[in-house]
């Protein structure tokens, strides 16, 4: 114990004019972790959003969300709790709660333990944990149309395919696809108007 204290204040003793310079190092090694670390945004568990959100980071729904959630960057995670009337975009996804809508994930979708999603379900990745519910569809294409217009830089009015096409073959995913690209058409058109 005596030994301990002793340590800690030899330490303390070797670097006595290099206190401010271990304390700037301390900083800023907590300043670069925090800037390696992704932050996370958080709609909690007591919280109701009526809307579209578009995050630039990581996003944990803990409670409820109706609306479009777009994060092709980072992770969305839909907690235990959690209700989502809607589409999620995201390069992972993480559902654990409950989802009536879409889930397009362009590297992994993950639904967990005690999850219920209905709808469809756009990945490359998909693990569907035992103990989870799931009403729909999936497609695992890595050239699945609607995710590759979902996550490519071009406009969305670009991708929409022509009348000629076929959609015989996927027929709920182009009822998506056209869904999405007629919500971001219609958000244009209203920016124009």
């Amino acid at each position: 114990m005596f030994s301990k204290a002793k340590n800690i204040t030899a330490e303390h003793k070797t670097t006595p004019s290099g206190s401010s310079d271990s304390r700037a190092a301390l900083l800023s090694g907590t300043s670069n972790s925090s800037n390696a670390r992704p932050s996370t945004s958080v709609i909690g568990s007591h919280t109701q959003v009526e809307g579209d959100i578009s995050s630039d980071e990581d996003l944990t729904v803990k409670g409820r969300v109706s609306g479009i959630i777009t994060c092709k960057q980072h992770t969305v995670t839909l907690s235990a709790n959690s209700y989502l009337k809607g589409n999620v975009f995201a390069h992972t996804l993480h559902v654990s709660g409950e989802v009536e809508g879409n889930l397009v994930a362009s590297h992994r979708a993950t639904i967990h333990k005690g999850a219920q999603v209905t709808g469809t379900i756009v990945s490359p990745c998909l693990v569907l944990e035992d103990g989870s519910i799931f009403h729909g569809s999936i497609d695992m294409s890595a050239d699945n149309e609607l995710l590759k217009s979902s996550f490519c830089d071009a406009p969305v009015e670009i991708m929409k395919p022509s009348a000629s096409s076929s959609t015989a073959e996927h027929p709920p995913l182009a009822t998506t696809s056209d869904k999405h690209l007629n919500n971001s058409s219609s958000v244009a058109e209203q920016a124009e108007a």
